[in-house]
């Protein structure tokens, strides 16, 4: 009679103490090792739990009707958030998606019960299609190693044509001045929005600043710091506009224990979404609506004033860290019509 399959155990290799941990387990009344070939703790735990999903594979694989939506999303996050260079993203999106698909099977996804989902969560279109992206990806990765019989399709709701709002001088200026005034924001609110319309860099790059990635002395911005990979985003290694260097300058002497270049009392800010949006009312700009002024208008104004400048495109790509495709999807259909916006804000 066979040995009942027990816990698999994670060790160093018991041949050699200086050697990759191994998982022993018990199989089929003989114990075995597997080698993660790895010698770090965290790393062989990641390595035990993939093939602990992998052992539990079903030798038939169930119909979809059979399959839990939960049960994806977690196999999908065992799997990929491992590998990925923001896997906050991918926890955010997540959150509502186990909420609502919670006792649901991969079976009860359909295109109404996808736009049941995007009501339900009364969010803009491109969050909407950004956590059933999710979903969709969650199901691939399921389908694909064999987990379910047939794949799963997700219905994403149609995006919408690329927000093109920048701003021009005297709107800049309105903000600027406006976030001067918004409680709590007062000190780095402004910076904020400086860096953006300078910098053109997106609103978690600006976020995630620390001083360590800036050089001021030589007029360096490192905006993919060591030890975070590279993705998509294209984050680049720029130079200080100049009228960008005095405002950094000044944040510097007036906290200079500070690790983040943005802080609130001293800690990193999460999100400036709030403070942001009652700077745009008090300056009397659009807080609604398609032209509604956002965050990320900051970085289509940098791009729009490089451009009215005249400045090479491909210099503007590696600037804002963006393709050409980007630039000219975004941007192609601007024309020169004032002189510098940023010469006329700062």
């Amino acid at each position: 009679m066979s040995r009942p399959r027990g816990e698999p155990r994670l060790e160093i290799d018991r041949k050699n103490a200086k050697g990759f941990y191994y998982i022993y387990y018990t199989e089929g009344g003989r114990s075995r090792e597997k080698s993660t070939f790895t010698r770090s703790r965290k790393e062989a735990e990641l390595v035990r739990a993939e093939w602990l999903i992998g052992r539990e594979r079903p030798r038939f694989r169930p119909d979809p009707s059979e399959v839990l939506v939960t049960d994806v999303l977690n196999y999908y996050m065992v799997k990929r958030l491992p590998k990925v260079a923001d896997p906050e993203r991918i926890k955010h999106a997540t959150r509502p998606l186990l909420e609502f698909w919670k006792n649901r099977t991969l079976g009860e996804i359909t295109e109404d019960t996808c736009q049941e989902y995007t009501e339900w969560r009364e969010r803009a279109v491109e969050t909407m299609r950004r956590e059933l992206g999710v979903l969709a990806a969650a199901c691939q990765k399921y389908s694909r190693d064999g987990m379910v019989s047939m794949a799963t399709s997700v219905f994403k709701p149609a995006k919408q044509e690329g927000r093109i709002r920048w701003l021009r001088a005297e709107e800049a200026i309105k903000l600027l001045r406006a976030a001067r005034k918004v409680e709590r924001a007062s000190k780095h609110l402004p910076l904020f929005i400086a860096i953006g319309l300078l910098a053109g860099q997106r609103k978690r790059a600006i976020l995630s600043l620390k001083w360590e990635d800036i050089d001021l002395e030589n007029g360096k911005i490192d905006w993919n710091p060591v030890g975070r990979k590279r993705t998509k985003k294209r984050r680049p290694r720029t130079p200080i506009p100049r009228r960008l260097l005095k405002y950094l300058k000044r944040r510097r002497r007036e906290f200079p224990e500070d690790l983040h270049v943005l802080t609130y009392q001293g800690k990193p800010l999460d999100d400036i979404k709030t403070s942001f949006a009652k700077a745009v009312m008090l300056a009397g700009l659009q807080a609604e609506g398609d032209n509604k002024v956002i965050p990320h208008t900051m970085r289509h104004t940098c791009a729009t004033w490089l451009m009215q400048r005249g400045v090479d495109r491909g210099q503007i790509c590696g600037f804002l860290g963006m393709t050409a495709k980007t630039l000219e999807e975004n941007y192609g259909h601007h024309h020169p019509d004032f002189q510098s916006g940023a010469r006329d804000a700062f």
